[in-house]
């Protein structure tokens, strides 16, 4: 232990003292005026006598007792508010107390986990700053630059009094910004233009001194003398915040951002990892899709972000960016760019883009065919692709990291690869759409019809989880009625347990379906196989409900198109057969393509799993789901690194997720997209609600609001389910409902492939209809006129 005055304490000592002691001294050495104290070095509670001693000899009287731990106040953490200190410190007795105190504050288990979180591989001593206690007319603090805006002032906020009622929040304060110059001086309060000058100039030049930007504490006493009572480097500025990963590219602010068909995909909010790695795949695969087409030249005129981006980390698609097809290929249009994405037509600024001459327009539609027809050869390499997909997992961090970083490319290339599959699927649904809308009255009745046109398409990827899980929970009731009332782990253990039907049917459905899950492309949630308890809920679900497969009503593809093509041309009837069966194919094709992405994200999830356990095991994460709040590229730096400004950071970003959830957006945006806020509505009996009819069908029952799996649990026999998004993960459920309603969707979309599949009547695109609807109300809804209607009645 040693005992250091802070006037002149030697700069070869600067690392030892901490960030309190350290300050103060370089402020002291300047010129800026500090109240008189020391310094006790490595302080220890057998050495207190010493300590008291020197208190005693050297005059002091009233003083303060503050922690300068040597790990506090650094430049990237400043420890704030881990250890103690005391104020009014008066006489032997209650300065041995405060000491004793501040001394054990180093390992109180506030301060443990702060340092095994950020701070592992420092050092930790306690020093202690004791200084004349200051009888202070005025205290606050001055920031040389805004902490939250990060504009370039000076942030002054004052209290009368003692500091400390500002630093705890327990007294409102007086706010004064002060430009550069210090000549410009805005905000009132308890402070005269002179205080509020001077403490700007000292600022500045402690700002200059320690070339960096400082949070200090000062005080003004009884006869108006400034004083300092700390300096510390700002560690905040490079904090996570709520739009930290916003996008910064869009061009203009006539740009048009949707949540449509990217808002199903991937709706709320998604975490960095996932925003850095599949997210960014989609929006790859966009730009690469765009290139194909001849709406630009190369790829390298696409930017990252472009096409798929995010705003409080929430996605949208920049029909801006998209809106280039129209101006490029022959026959495309806004209109129908903004059907195929939007299933519907918006009222938004005209394409920015400069229309192409018609040859060239020409050319590149043939480049547009060209892409969407090689389709069946994408389903083949999508096939080899998966087969030859390997992370390999290695025990050393960085090796690990490096094999995830290379199948980076693959991940893309499967996005890609899908997006051949879904444009032909979406093209050949628009242009049956804009052929058959001549014939119908409106565009909800011709919507109707093509939903009619693609019932009943076997072997679909999405359609199957369900029968395959209805073939699991009813060879389960075979041969064991009693497992009906299992819990998820004497369900699982039964399966495990058995050699037989049971087992084989397990098997085939994790082997086809295991990699699908709830919001698929979100790195952080598990996939089925993966989630052994949540897949035993959803069995459990389908046995309750009998696990019997509906009947198909008698379909014929043939007969329905004779039906809808009677007395039309024959041009035109052939038209009409050719789109409808290449739009069913399509679905088909979509649906096979999506799930070998999903496929491809899930090694993904089991990769940044299995190297999060690593991390935590190399004291490099605290615990295995931070690492969903770095990107890839952030995980990288760690590993490389050991930067702890990272851990910090994911731990931010992980509490500012909760709130990021709770932000709603609407549909359709001109400009930068700005988060809704929806009063709570009650509506009145006969209120109708327009969406799109997706699936045809008309029943009544008791609506449930579903918003999480937690809701979908309570899901009862016959309710319908009123939810934001269909989903895969809530393929499930659908044999529970007997009708769904959703805010986003499209024909095209897997909840309504399923929905159709098991004649259920869906609407989509209802707007609000999870804050309109409220769990218990009656309703009727209509899939083939899209309206939804309020019965009353609410069941309690």
């Amino acid at each position: 232990m040693d005992i250091k005055d802070l006037a002149t304490l030697d700069e070869r000592l600067y690392d030892l003292v901490g960030g309190k002691a350290r300050g103060l001294s370089i402020l002291a050495k300047n010129g800026i005026t500090v109240p008189r104290g020391f310094v006790v070095i490595n302080a220890s509670i057998d050495k207190i006598d010493e300590i008291i001693s020197y208190y005693e000899q050297n005059g002091y009287k009233e003083v303060a007792v503050r922690s300068s731990a040597n790990s506090e106040d650094g430049s990237l953490f400043s420890s704030a508010g881990q250890y103690e200190s005391y104020l009014n410190i008066n006489g032997v007795e209650k300065l041995k107390k405060a000491l004793i105190s501040c001394i054990e504050s180093l390992d109180s288990e506030r301060a443990s986990t702060y340092q095994s979180n950020f701070l592992d591989k420092q050092t930790h001593v306690m020093n202690i700053v004791i200084q004349d206690m200051i009888d202070a007319k005025y205290a606050g603090v001055c920031f040389t630059v805004n902490p939250v805006s990060k504009e370039r002032n000076f942030l002054i906020e004052a209290v009368e009094g003692l500091g400390e009622s500002l630093v705890s929040g327990n007294a409102k304060s007086s706010s004064y910004e002060v430009n550069l110059n210090i000549n410009k001086i805005t905000g009132s309060g308890c402070l005269s233009y002179e205080s509020v000058t001077n403490i700007a100039i000292n600022a500045k030049k402690a700002k200059n001194i320690f070339d960096i930007e400082l949070d200090l504490e000062w005080a003004i006493t009884k006869d108006d003398n400034l004083v300092f009572l700390q300096a510390r480097p700002i560690t905040n500025l490079d904090d996570a915040t709520i739009d930290e990963l916003d996008c910064t590219i869009y061009n203009s602010e006539n740009d048009v951002f949707t949540t449509c068909n990217i808002g199903e995909m991937l709706p709320g909010a998604v975490t960095p990892l996932s925003l850095s790695t599949s997210v960014m795949a989609i929006d790859e695969g966009l730009r690469r899709m765009l290139v194909s087409a001849g709406a630009f030249k190369s790829f390298e005129d696409t930017k990252p972000g472009c096409c798929v981006t995010s705003f409080s980390n929430h996605l949208f698609f920049n029909l801006t960016t998209i809106y280039k097809m129209a101006s490029t290929i022959i026959g495309a249009n806004k209109e129908s760019v903004e059907a195929s994405i939007c299933g519907k037509q918006l009222n938004t600024p005209p394409s920015p883009w400069k229309m192409e001459k018609k040859i060239k327009r020409v050319f590149n539609m043939a480049k547009y065919f060209k892409f969407i027809l090689s389709r069946k050869k994408a389903m083949k390499q999508i096939d080899k692709l998966m087969d030859r997909m390997n992370i390999k997992y290695d025990d050393n961090p960085l090796l690990f990291y490096k094999n995830i970083d290379d199948n980076i490319k693959n991940l893309n290339y499967a996005t890609l690869l899908h997006y051949k599959t879904s444009a032909h699927s979406g093209a050949m649904s628009s242009a049956l759409l804009f052929i058959l809308n001549d014939y119908y009255d409106t565009l909800e009745e011709t919507r109707g019809v093509i939903a009619s046109l693609l019932e009943n398409i076997d072997g679909i990827e999405s359609v199957d989880i369900l029968r395959s899980m209805r073939r699991v929970a009813k060879s389960i009731l075979m041969a064991n009625s009693e497992a009906i009332n299992y819990t998820n782990e004497e369900l699982l253990e039964y399966i495990n347990k058995d050699n037989g039907i049971v087992k084989d049917n397990y098997n085939a459905f994790i082997k086809r379906h295991g990699h699908r899950a709830i919001r698929e492309a979100e790195m952080r949630n598990k996939s089925w196989q993966n989630d052994l308890d949540g897949l035993m809920d959803n069995i459990l679900t389908v046995m309750r409900t009998g696990a019997q497969e509906e009947k198909k009503s008698q379909f014929d593809i043939n007969e329905k198109i004779k039906e809808i093509t009677n007395n039309k041309k024959f041009g035109i009837k052939k038209g009409i057969a050719f789109l409808v069966k290449q739009s069913r194919q399509g679905v088909f094709n979509r649906e096979y393509t999506k799930s070998r992405f999903v496929r491809a994200c899930d090694k993904f999830k089991e990769a940044y799993s299995k190297l999060a356990e690593i991390l935590v095991s190399n004291k490099i994460l605290p615990d295995t789901d931070l690492i969903y709040f770095l990107t890839h590229e952030e995980i990288g730096t760690l590993i490389a690194d050991s930067d702890s400004k990272l851990v910090k950071k994911a731990f931010q970003r992980r509490k500012i997720f909760n709130e990021q959830k709770e932000i709603k957006y609407n549909d359709v945006y001109v400009g930068k997209p700005i988060p809704v806020v929806f009063n709570d509505v009650s509506l009145e009996k006969g209120t109708v609600l327009n969406g799109v009819p997706i699936s045809r069908g008309e029943v009544n029952g008791v609506a449930r609001v579903v918003n999480s799996v937690a809701d979908a649990k309570k899901l009862k026999e016959g309710e319908i389910m009123v939810a934001a998004f269909t989903d895969i993960g809530w393929s499930p459920y659908y044999s529970v409902i007997k009708g769904l309603v959703t805010e986003v969707g499209s024909a095209l979309s897997h909840g309504a492939v399923v929905a159709r599949e098991y004649a259920l009547p869906l609407v989509v695109n209802v707007d609000n209809a999870t804050r309109y609807i409220k769990t218990g109300d009656r309703i009727n809804i209509n899939g083939t006129t899209g309206k939804v209607t309020i019965l009353g009645d609410v069941v309690d």
